[in-house]
């Protein structure tokens, strides 16, 4: 094996320590839809002491709501002015001029003729994806691999500035730092409840109506708000779990409480989850023309054999799945077209007559053609 390209493992703590010795402006890399849970204010404090530049860069700033950027924004500013916060999406290269322009400015006016620039933050907050925006090309290895590196290449980000290639990390302390970036599952936490309160107390610092919209309740303990506990208690009796004697299970609530927060359940923000369903035409007129004297609509087997020998509907090849409904005589028939396996065209259809309050007394399926068919009929 070439020995330049040999990918050796190197500890993260040093690789870190490295660029913050090396380099005269750090970037802290942070998961914008939860700043606060991926940062690590240790060594943002090891940072200041060095009296290193430091921007915090909120990646995946593109996933969040733009309230809640402004919100990140305003709070971070008034908990340090000094550190300056820029919000980027690597992936579509948003915020990167915006970056690239804060670390020209600071070199100037502090006339540093060649500067060094290095990145730190968690796996999986898009240390990687970040160096290959700001350079324009493939250059740091992108993975969830801590402390991977292909050795000390350093890369030109303009003329006289030059980036570490390769991210420095940071590996997490303890379990619970784990829990908070998910890299520990929530059926595998021993001692769920310290996270849990963690994870409530974060949300409430940023904003305490999370807090209080999740616990379905007030959240004052002795007249005082408090994030404890008897909080945890509180929860576990919302949803009733309890274990012997009535006592509140407190692991399996601490546990859930993880697990919604792991999942996005419980957030900074409502996530709207875009709906799989696929969209379906209703025209089923190029279908139902071929009943127009058919004798016996009223058996879906028969009404199906029929239209599978019409040859105009086996040459017909459909884009998405078809599901609509027609009155013929006395009957209605629903038809489900295109639909990938019967089971799906039989539940559409049962569907529909249920949405509009038709009762089926024949159904059956079929093939016409490439394409699958199930009908009912029913008054």
């Amino acid at each position: 094996m070439n020995n330049k390209n040999k990918i050796r493992r190197v500890p993260a703590k040093k690789i870190a320590h490295k660029i913050i010795n090396e380099c005269d402006v750090i970037l802290m890399v942070v998961d914008g839809r939860n700043p606060e849970g991926t940062r690590n204010m240790q060594l943002e404090e090891r940072i200041k002491k060095e009296d290193k530049k430091m921007i915090l860069v909120l990646n995946k700033a593109d996933l969040v709501p733009k309230h809640v950027i402004e919100k990140w924004s305003s709070k971070f500013k008034q908990e340090n002015p000094n550190t300056k916060t820029v919000f980027v999406s690597s992936t579509n290269k948003k915020g990167t001029k915006i970056l690239r322009d804060d670390i020209k400015y600071y070199l100037q006016i502090n006339k540093i003729n060649e500067g060094k620039v290095g990145v730190v933050g968690y796996p999986n907050v898009g240390k990687s994806s970040l160096i290959n925006a700001l350079t324009g090309k493939t250059s740091a290895l992108s993975g969830l691999t801590a402390g991977l590196t292909k050795g000390e290449q350093w890369i030109k980000l303009t003329k006289k500035i030059k980036l570490l290639d390769t991210p420095g990390v940071i590996e997490p302390k303890d379990e619970d730092e784990l829990v908070m970036i998910g890299a520990i599952r929530y059926e595998k936490i021993e001692n769920p409840v310290d996270p849990a309160i963690k994870i409530l107390k974060l949300l409430g610092s940023f904003d305490m109506d999370i807090v209080r919209k999740y616990c379905g309740d007030t959240i004052e303990i002795n007249g005082v708000e408090e994030i404890n506990e008897k909080l945890i208690e509180k929860i576990g009796k919302k949803f009733n779990f309890l274990g012997k004697n009535g006592i509140i299970d407190m692991k399996r609530t601490a546990k859930y409480i993880i697990k919604d927060y792991q999942g996005g359940k419980l957030n900074y923000y409502e996530v709207k989850k875009k709906s799989r369903e696929q969209i379906r035409s209703t025209n089923i007129g190029f279908i139902t023309k071929h009943l127009k004297d058919f004798l016996f609509i009223d058996d879906a087997n028969a009404v199906v054999s029929h239209l599978s020998d019409i040859g105009e509907l086996s040459d017909v090849k459909v884009r998405k799945p078809i599901i609509g409904s027609k009155k013929i005589d006395d009957a209605t028939v629903i038809i489900s077209f295109g639909e990938k396996t019967a089971n799906a065209g039989r539940k559409k259809v049962e569907e529909k007559a249920k949405t509009d309050g038709i009762t089926l007394y024949s159904q059956g399926g079929g093939r016409c053609g490439k394409n699958r068919i199930f009908m009912g009929v029913g008054e």
